[in-house]
């Protein structure tokens, strides 16, 4: 379930107040790490773990038996009962593919196959006429909602790792909620949530800029912070460099004019998926789409742009 094509980098520039009982837990999940630190914490890794297992069981491609692989498998054109989590993040998920006019869509299960930036390894890049005929069974508008129950009206293949990182992140914060703790940081390959303070002061961390410039500095004051960027990874494909994220609209992979984008949100899950959203659209309309949304975000322009760092709402 891991976000194989997006890559996050952050810094922690605060540290705990030698007064104050700091737990910190730290571990595996979703092909990445994940860490929480928490004050006065009775919370424990195996109930951590327990959350964290049960979103691999719902929403993992690389689980043959997961909830998201069977559903992938289901034939089109029925009703199929799935769980209360399962239909709030594909509803969430159709949320913001209206919102960003299909820039973000996870529907896109088989493209992603296809270039292999999901479970199956390719050894050789599709041709157009491969994306031309995978474009039609790709796209999360073919799929219907409605009380619990979900019907794919073409054969689409689901691929959630786009906002389901950003949902294991609520999660446990969720989960350290219901037991009391108020001063909370989770962090699963990236994607953060902070809740409180640490110390006397709100959380800070840092954006590592591709230029080597200092750290940007972030407060989240109970506040999700997600960032997609390309600036480490990428592939070159006919000549041309790319991100490991496509263009639902194209089935090709992405290049703009973006080497990174950090989107903050009340929820880890939505910052995830705005964030890839932008990434995928460029400056011009990430900016746009900030502004009608009103997210605060950061944008870092490619090389070509001299890492121009641009803050919206900030």
């Amino acid at each position: 379930m891991s976000k194989l094509f997006i890559y996050v980098f952050f810094l922690f520039l605060s540290a705990c107040g030698v007064n104050q009982p700091t737990q910190v837990i730290t571990g595996a999940t979703m092909g990445t790490t994940y860490t929480v630190k928490a004050i006065d914490s009775g919370v424990s890794k195996l109930q951590i773990e327990q959350v964290l297992d049960q979103v691999n069981k719902t929403f993992s491609t690389w689980d043959p038996k997961s909830e998201l692989s069977l559903l992938n498998r289901q034939p089109t054109n029925q009703w199929i009962d799935v769980s209360s989590e399962l239909f709030f993040v594909l509803n969430q998920s159709q949320k913001v593919y209206q919102q960003t006019q299909g820039y973000f869509d996870p529907g896109i299960g088989r493209l992603i196959d296809a270039w292999g930036f999901g479970v199956v390894k390719v050894v050789q890049k599709p041709n157009q006429a491969r994306v031309d005929e995978l474009l039609p069974l790709s796209s999360i508008q073919y799929l219907q909602l409605n009380k619990g129950r979900v019907k794919k009206i073409k054969a689409i293949h689901l691929n959630l790792s786009a906002i389901a990182k950003g949902f294991g992140v609520d999660q446990v914060a969720r989960l350290l909620k219901k037991h009391q703790v108020k001063d909370f940081l989770v962090e699963i390959g990236g994607e953060v949530i902070a809740s409180g303070k640490q110390r006397d002061r709100y959380w800070t961390l840092g954006i590592e800029q591709p230029s080597g410039a200092n750290p940007i500095a972030i407060v989240l004051n109970n506040q999700a912070i997600a960032t997609s960027g390309n600036y480490r990874n990428y592939f070159v494909w006919e000549g041309r460099r790319y991100m490991h994220i496509l263009t639902p609209s194209s089935g090709l992979p992405a290049s703009t004019d973006l080497a990174s984008v950090s989107v903050l949100n009340a929820q880890a899950m939505m910052a995830d998926a705005y964030a890839t959203a932008m990434m995928v659209m460029g400056s011009e309309k990430a900016t746009e789409l900030a502004k009608q949304l009103n997210l605060s975000v950061v944008l870092i322009l490619n090389q070509q742009h001299d890492f121009k760092v641009v803050k919206i709402n900030p």
